[in-house]
């Protein structure tokens, strides 16, 4: 692949995820991506008939997607070929009761969400954006809503007031991370948020019954460097993985192996959700594709996923951070992320099937590990491996300012994710 369609690539990731605010805004950009490929939408509440060659997706509640296309032969002999990644990133999100006025200003009360360095929030354009649930009738429908003509802010304390801002950062969350939207000379509430959803909605205020709102910066992706070699964007952790895998299996050949990936929830807070890493989702899919229990366990014996997330790389202002032999850099190809204590799932074994896959299709690729004295961070990874019994390897690419509201990492290297990816779910 050459630089040109490198870069369209990197260009159509800064796309989908600017498309993507928040979890289901991801799952609705994918399932855009699937339905132009010819996917087809299975509900998990009906009897499927799937054969050989079709392709398929599910959603479950609204922020996480598993896709596949079904293998030449039956999974019980030739088993599954799994990509997993996530649709969530750290975020801050409303709390109820969350507009509010203090001394004239209008505020929103907030919660943090997953691990967010907090300083990257502040002196930033935001706008909210989430999942709104509507009556209708005796029941209800949930809709998305992007609030983007809505832009504020969380403006930092001057430096006069805080001499020692620049030495340490001492961001309260609970007090420091509320945002100012304007000014009013009347107390305001939540109706106040219902109207302005229900205008973007265009349905009535009192049809809202409840919503689940998150802040989001209103900043596009770029691409920069001196060559055009990073891509910047909020979310690359780790919705880069998310476009990733939708590219690589709307590009691999048909194969023995029945081919899924899978998007889930929630990762950043645990991945204990009805729709994460750690729920039955995976082992419900899978045991309904093998077509029964014993088939179901003979198929994973064969099997061999992939957890496809965020990499640190090595950051030439931090260098002590990180483990003098084992330094990654951005494109210079895929990371094999290993932990002795299992924070990453990769084994010698599963570790070697991506290497093999690197090697033959030429792809550079790197091996990380943390600082022995750092405990680092985990994935998805263990926790399948955990669940489902199946061969796992942790893999990301490398880049900066991993939960930060501006991520960076390579364009190549997303490219080479890409091939890499598609190697696996045809191997």
């Amino acid at each position: 692949m050459n630089k040109k369609e490198m870069l369209t690539i990197a260009k159509d990731l800064n796309s989908f995820i600017d498309n993507s605010p928040t979890s289901s805004h991801c799952v609705v950009e994918s399932e855009k991506i699937l339905k132009k490929a010819g996917f087809r939408k299975l509900e998990e509440s009906k009897k499927w008939n799937l054969k050989a060659g079709d392709k398929f997706y599910i959603i479950r509640h609204e922020t996480s997607l598993m896709a596949g296309v079904i293998g030449k032969k039956k999974p019980n002999t030739s088993g599954f070929r799994i990509i997993g990644s996530h649709t969530d990133s750290p975020s801050i999100k409303l709390k109820p009761n969350s507009v509010h006025t203090k001394a004239g200003y209008v505020q929103l009360a907030t919660e943090i969400y997953g691990g967010p360095i907090y300083a990257s929030w502040m002196d930033k354009d935001l706008s909210l954006a989430g999942r709104v649930v509507v009556k209708k009738g005796k029941s209800y429908e949930i809709k998305l809503v992007d609030l983007n003509k809505l832009v504020f802010s969380i403006p930092q304390l001057a430096i006069h007031y805080n001499s020692d801002v620049n030495k340490a950062y001492n961001i309260n969350p609970q007090d420091h991370l509320v945002p100012v939207l304007g000014l009013s000379k009347k107390a305001l509430n939540d109706d106040w948020m219902k109207e302005q959803i229900a205008k973007k909605l265009k349905v009535k205020a009192s049809e809202i019954v409840n919503y689940d709102m998150e802040l989001y910066p209103v900043q596009k992706g770029i691409i920069s460097g001196i060559n055009e070699e990073f891509v910047v964007n909020r979310n690359l952790d780790n919705k880069s993985m998310v476009h990733a895998s939708l590219k690589a299996i709307l590009d691999a050949k048909a194969s023995d192996s029945t081919q899924i990936i899978a998007l889930y929830d929630n990762e950043e807070v645990g991945s204990s959700t009805t729709n994460g890493g750690n729920s039955t989702l995976t082992a419900d899919i899978l045991e309904r594709l093998s077509g029964s229990r014993e088939d179901y366990f003979r198929a994973i014996a064969v099997s061999y996923y992939m957890s496809a997330d965020g990499a640190h790389a090595f950051h030439p202002n931090y260098g002590g951070k990180f483990d003098d032999k084992n330094k990654v850099f951005v494109n210079e190809g895929p990371v094999i992320k290993v932990n002795a204590n299992t924070r990453y799932a990769t084994t010698a074994e599963s570790s070697s099937v991506f290497e093999m896959i690197c090697k033959k299709r030429k792809i550079p690729y790197q091996k990380f590990v943390n600082r022995s004295d750092v405990r680092g961070g985990g994935t998805i990874g263990s926790m399948i491996a955990t669940n489902i019994g199946i061969r796992t390897v942790d893999v990301g690419n490398a880049m900066f300012a991993m939960h930060s509201t501006r991520e960076m990492c390579g364009v190549d290297d997303h490219a080479y994710m890409i091939e890499a990816m598609n190697g696996f779910l045809e191997f």
